[in-house]
């Protein structure tokens, strides 16, 4: 009775895994569709924005973001990010954000901002890539946002 018992209770875990999987996988599909829509909004703004730009405008420099260079990523960093990639500027470094970033720097535009995507952004930024968004990486970003250059 014992092992009809664990086999049971081994059953219900094993749904209860497979159920949980694919409740994860509908909030991931469903996270998914809606950065799709996001990105598809932002770049369809930016390139209204830059169709409707006199060419005078488009060769100013950028604005300063203000920023202090301190290699930390905080709020004030990803808002000026966000500013500068066209997506809605609330400070958090979400899916939206990276789908955004890694389109610009050319990489899968997954909403995953890991190693591969880290190593591109240092690559455009021209420091050391590691994959290791550290103080250097962070530092050469700020510079970048605030000559208004990125």
């Amino acid at each position: 009775m014992a092992d009809n018992e664990t086999a049971a209770d081994k059953a219900k875990k094993a749904a209860a895994a497979a159920s949980a999987q694919r409740a994860e996988d509908a909030k991931k599909a469903a996270l998914e569709a809606k950065n799709d829509k996001a990105f598809a909004d932002a770049k369809a703004a930016r390139a209204a924005k830059a169709d409707g730009a006199p060419a005078a405008a488009a060769a100013a420099p950028k604005a300063s973001a203000g920023l202090v260079v301190d290699g930390q990523w905080g709020a004030a960093t990803t808002s000026a990010l966000q500013s500068v990639l066209g997506v809605a500027v609330d400070g958090v470094f979400g899916p939206d954000s990276a789908r955004a970033l890694q389109a610009k720097l050319g990489v899968d535009a997954d909403g995953d901002f890991g190693p591969n995507s880290a190593r591109a952004l240092q690559g455009y930024l021209g420091v050391d890539q590691d994959g290791d968004i550290g103080a250097a990486t962070v530092t050469a970003l700020q510079n970048r946002l605030n000559a208004g250059t990125f």
